[in-house]
Protein backbone atom coordinates (compact mmCIF):
# COMPACT_ATOMS: atom_id res chain seq x y z
CA UNK A 1 0.00 0.00 0.00
CA UNK A 2 1.26 3.27 -0.83
CA UNK A 3 0.68 6.74 0.56
CA UNK A 4 1.79 10.37 0.44
CA UNK A 5 2.20 13.15 3.58
CA UNK A 6 0.51 16.04 0.92
CA UNK A 7 -1.99 15.45 -1.56
CA UNK A 8 -0.26 15.22 -5.09
CA UNK A 9 2.99 16.18 -3.69
CA UNK A 10 6.19 14.71 -2.11
CA UNK A 11 7.42 11.37 -1.46
CA UNK A 12 5.60 8.23 -2.33
CA UNK A 13 5.78 5.69 0.31
CA UNK A 14 5.46 2.16 0.52
CA UNK A 15 4.45 -0.25 3.23
CA UNK A 16 7.24 -2.44 2.11
CA UNK A 17 9.76 0.38 3.51
CA UNK A 18 10.65 1.96 -0.06
CA UNK A 19 9.70 5.53 -1.26
CA UNK A 20 9.88 7.13 -4.56
CA UNK A 21 9.88 10.62 -5.81
CA UNK A 22 10.06 12.95 -8.52
CA UNK A 23 12.83 15.38 -9.92
CA UNK A 24 13.54 17.05 -13.56
CA UNK A 25 13.62 14.21 -15.94
CA UNK A 26 13.98 11.78 -13.33
CA UNK A 27 12.52 9.42 -10.73
CA UNK A 28 14.38 8.33 -7.12
CA UNK A 29 13.98 5.34 -5.73
CA UNK A 30 15.16 4.78 -1.79
CA UNK A 31 15.29 1.89 0.50
CA UNK A 32 17.26 -0.06 2.64
CA UNK A 33 20.38 -0.23 0.27
CA UNK A 34 20.65 2.93 -0.58
CA UNK A 35 19.17 5.70 -2.76
CA UNK A 36 19.05 5.11 -6.94
CA UNK A 37 18.22 7.42 -10.04
CA UNK A 38 16.24 6.92 -12.93
CA UNK A 39 15.34 8.55 -16.02
CA UNK A 40 11.86 9.02 -16.49
CA UNK A 41 10.58 10.89 -19.72
CA UNK A 42 7.48 10.97 -21.62
CA UNK A 43 6.31 8.21 -19.54
CA UNK A 44 9.45 5.96 -20.38
CA UNK A 45 11.79 4.87 -17.40
CA UNK A 46 15.77 4.46 -18.33
CA UNK A 47 17.10 2.14 -15.71
CA UNK A 48 20.69 2.07 -17.05
CA UNK A 49 21.99 2.96 -14.03
CA UNK A 50 20.78 0.99 -11.77
CA UNK A 51 23.08 -2.55 -10.72
CA UNK A 52 21.89 -5.39 -12.26
CA UNK A 53 21.59 -7.30 -9.16
CA UNK A 54 18.36 -5.40 -8.21
CA UNK A 55 17.02 -3.99 -11.83
CA UNK A 56 14.03 -5.83 -11.39
CA UNK A 57 12.82 -5.56 -7.87
CA UNK A 58 13.65 -1.83 -7.99
CA UNK A 59 12.24 -1.72 -11.44
CA UNK A 60 9.04 -3.44 -10.37
CA UNK A 61 8.55 -1.30 -7.08
CA UNK A 62 8.75 2.13 -8.97
CA UNK A 63 7.02 1.23 -12.02
CA UNK A 64 3.72 -0.01 -8.89
CA UNK A 65 4.55 3.63 -6.83
CA UNK A 66 3.80 5.05 -10.69
CA UNK A 67 1.03 3.37 -11.79
CA UNK A 68 -0.33 3.69 -8.20
CA UNK A 69 0.40 8.07 -8.75
CA UNK A 70 -2.03 8.06 -11.64
CA UNK A 71 0.84 7.54 -14.65
CA UNK A 72 1.17 4.48 -17.04
CA UNK A 73 5.23 3.95 -16.85
CA UNK A 74 6.92 1.99 -19.79
CA UNK A 75 10.61 0.92 -19.48
CA UNK A 76 12.51 1.58 -22.65
CA UNK A 77 14.86 -0.99 -23.78
CA UNK A 78 17.57 -0.82 -26.32
CA UNK A 79 16.50 -1.88 -30.28
CA UNK A 80 18.86 -5.08 -31.00
CA UNK A 81 20.98 -4.61 -33.25
CA UNK A 82 22.06 -7.34 -36.16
Amino acid sequence: MFKRRWLCFGRIRSDEGFSVYYGHRTVYYSDERGEFQIGYEDGLLFPDLLPESHKALILNRVLQALEWDGHNPRVWTAPVRE
